[in-house]
């Protein structure tokens, strides 16, 4: 095979990859090529980065999401196909990333573990700070995800095999599948269902992980101790504390504790510490506390998607607790 039509191929393959037309056989044989040149990965995160970039997340320019699609054409080699080429690739595109927006990143990464000793394709979505996701696994499942927060599956996944690793927090709707259950691992725990909706939030930084049930039920699984597990019934929080192995479980309003989804904030009767963390990650901002007794305040609040961090501060600065100082993404609290 001349290297023109050796380029020509691992193009068809990148397509089909992102397409998700691939078998098994051509994803591992993609993975291998990827993974034996630094250019093969440069020029894979190249095309799937255009691949993403194709599709205008709002559906304002048709003219431009065909403009950028043609680019992508015709730089994979593809564009003896024309017009039928973009138009059938247009339309897996918008399939494929319909309702993503404010800014996500796809990455994909590689993974040598497996039994073979063969690469395996890992795809793992990646927040950035200030920015929150929406997607839609393989097996219909919806999962937001939230500011700096990360989202893994094995390119396998699929009705059969129902398994992600998040990092950070995740709003989850999953299709309902009575012999494969689908399964969260957040690190020290699992969460398994068969189909429900729920919240996990789960940040390193963070010294605990709450799961927040809006409807059905889930198991979630203490790794280090399996019995210690829960089963939980909707409008329950479960709080697990990373230190003391420990799980406390409260009432809570799934709604309030969900509707970071839409951009909202709430705050119930919450440490100003942990309010700052939030609006950190919300806004990708960095608050100082020039008064470490002003981490300990509490505050009650909820605000709108539309309402600006300014807002915010403005609004909670006016019970006279405390003031603050901005300059750019630095917020001094006094």
């Amino acid at each position: 095979m001349d290297q023109q039509r050796q380029q020509e191929y691992y193009d068809e393959l990148i397509t089909g990859y992102l397409s998700r037309s691939l078998s098994h056989e051509q994803e591992k044989e993609l993975s291998r090529w990827v993974a034996a040149d630094e250019s093969h990965k440069k020029y894979y995160y190249e095309m799937t980065e255009l691949w993403i970039s194709s599709y205008d997340t709002h559906h304002k320019n048709k003219k431009k999401n065909e403009a950028v699609f043609r680019r992508f054409a015709e730089k994979a080699g593809l564009q003896k196909q024309k017009n039928l080429f973009l138009r059938k690739y247009i339309q897996i595109a918008a399939s494929l990333l319909v309702g993503i927006f404010l800014g996500i990143t796809g990455l994909y990464l590689l993974d040598q573990s497996d039994r073979q000793n063969e690469l395996a394709m890992v795809r793992t979505i990646e927040v950035p700070l200030g920015s929150r996701s929406r997607i839609q696994l393989e097996d219909g499942s919806i999962v937001w995800l939230n500011a700096g927060s990360k989202l893994s599956c094995q390119a396998g996944f699929s009705q059969k095999n129902r398994q992600v690793i998040l990092e950070g927090e995740g709003y989850f709707e999953v299709a309902h599948n009575e012999k494969y259950p689908f399964i969260v691992n957040a690190k020290e725990i699992d969460v398994k269902v068969l189909g429900t909706k729920f919240n996990i939030k789960a940040y390193s930084d963070e010294q605990e992980i709450a799961v927040t049930l809006a409807e059905g039920s889930v198991n979630m699984i203490d790794k280090a101790t399996p019995s210690n597990s829960i089963i939980m019934v909707p409008q329950q929080q479960a709080i697990y504390n990373k230190l003391t192995g420990k799980t406390n479980i409260r009432k809570v309003s799934t709604d309030a504790v969900c509707q970071w989804i839409t951009g909202a904030h709430f705050f119930n009767e919450i440490s100003f510490e942990e309010i700052a963390g939030q609006l950190e990650k919300a806004f990708d901002v960095t608050f100082i506390f020039r008064n470490a007794e002003r981490r300990q305040l509490r505050f009650f609040g909820e605000f709108r998607s539309t309402d600006t961090l300014d807002d915010i501060l403005t609004i909670m600065s006016s019970s006279e607790k405390f003031t603050y100082k901005r300059n750019n993404n630095i917020i001094e609290i006094y």
